[in-house]
């Protein structure tokens, strides 16, 4: 698939058919998530993501909250949980977007594989949901120094889905030439 186009069919998919995901598309997936950009010269030390991969219903369950627009999240075949190690980049403190960067690449490859995947945040900011983000951390065994920055739930994209089609500013919109 050509990344244009993979970038442009990305959807957020909220509704899987209940088949396995193959091992080696979720290793395929995490290798491109090593190559997304990140500050820093490039070193291993400069990578700050780690990733959990969750297959267990019963982690699943859980991860979902008591939120019904989260929901989904059981059904997923599998789930990967984005972390950043914030003792890394310290000069910098910039592991939140470096982290962020692989979950592009996470969603894109998913994508590109035909899987379908969704970003879920997890409130890493957010003053009213500060106990479910403590409870996220609980249910994954989050040390101190890792931060959870979202979950991915992935599988084969159920077709009875409905989507809705993105509203998005034209391009016109969004450029500035020379100056704002």
């Amino acid at each position: 698939m050509d990344i244009v186009e993979c970038i442009k069919t990305r959807r957020s998919i909220r509704k899987f058919l209940p088949k396995t995901v193959p091992e080696d598309y979720i290793n395929k997936i995490l290798d491109s998530a090593r190559y997304a950009p990140f500050g820093g010269p490039p070193k291993k030390d400069c990578q700050v993501w780690d990733f959990i991969i969750i297959r267990n219903p019963e982690i699943k369950e859980k991860l979902a909250l008591e939120f019904q627009d989260r929901q989904f999240i059981k059904t997923a075949p599998v789930i990967i949980a984005v972390c950043a190690d914030k003792t890394k980049d310290a000069k910098y403190k910039d592991w939140e977007i470096s982290a962020s960067l692989s979950i592009e690449n996470i969603l894109l490859s998913a994508n590109s594989l035909g899987l379908g995947a969704c970003y879920v945040d997890t409130f890493i900011r957010h003053e009213d949901h500060k106990n479910d983000k403590i409870k996220l951390r609980e249910i994954l065994e989050i040390p101190e120094h890792i931060e959870l920055i979202a979950i991915i739930p992935i599988g084969y994209p159920d077709p009875s889905e409905k989507l809705k089609e993105k509203e998005l500013r034209e391009v016109k919109e969004i450029i500035h030439l020379e100056k704002w």
